[in-house]
C-alpha cells in the first residue's frame, strides 16, 4: 500500500517538475535574449550608432558581439536540442537579404518600428509548442507565435 502512494505521488509530481524545468529553460532563454539586445546597442554604441554587418566585417555577428556580453553562455539556450553543440549559437537575428527589413548594417535611427523582431531562437517550439522567443528593437522580449515572428521578419523596419 506505501509503495502504490509513493509511485501515485511520483506520478503526480512528474509533470509539475517538467513544467517548471521548461518554465526556468525559458526564463533562462528569456534573459539571454534581453542581453543580446543590450549588446547590439553597447556595439552600435561604440561604432558611430551602426549595427554590425558581418559580411563588411567578415565575422560572425556573435563575435562582434561578443565583447559585450558579460554572460559567457549568452548564446546557448538550455531547451536548445543540439544546435548549439553545432554552431555555438542557439540563436539568429534579422540579417535578412532584404535591405528593407534587415537591420545589419544599419543605423539604429533607422529602425523605425520599437516592435521589430531582432534576434530569436534559432528554431521554434524549444520552450512552447509553435511559438519562439524573441527580442525586439526596444529591448524586450517575450516568447511569439512562430508565425507572427516570421511574418514580422518581412516588415520593413523603417516604417512604424
Amino acid at each position: 500500500v506505501v509503495i502504490g502512494i509513493i509511485v501515485v505521488l511520483i506520478a503526480l509530481l512528474l509533470p509539475v517538475l517538467g513544467k517548471a524545468r521548461s518554465s526556468s529553460h525559458n526564463a533562462s532563454c528569456l534573459s539571454n535574449l534581453r542581453q543580446i539586445m543590450m549588446a547590439f546597442n553597447l556595439y552600435a554604441g561604440d561604432n558611430k550608432q551602426r549595427l554590425p554587418d558581418p559580411v563588411a566585417s567578415d565575422q560572425s555577428w556573435e563575435s562582434l558581439l561578443r565583447p559585450y556580453l558579460e554572460a559567457r553562455d549568452a548564446y546557448h539556450c538550455a531547451a536548445d536540442g543540439g544546435l548549439f553543440e553545432n554552431l555555438r549559437s542557439s540563436y539568429d537575428w534579422r540579417d535578412t537579404a532584404d535591405p528593407l527589413t534587415t537591420v545589419a548594417g544599419k543605423l539604429v535611427i533607422e529602425i523605425r518600428r520599437p516592435d521589430a523582431v531582432f534576434v530569436f531562437d534559432a528554431l521554434p517550439e524549444w520552450h512552447v509548442k509553435g511559438k519562439i522567443n524573441s527580442a525586439q528593437s526596444d529591448g524586450s522580449a517575450r516568447t511569439r507565435e512562430y508565425e507572427e515572428c516570421l511574418q514580422d521578419l518581412d516588415r520593413p523596419v523603417n516604417v512604424p
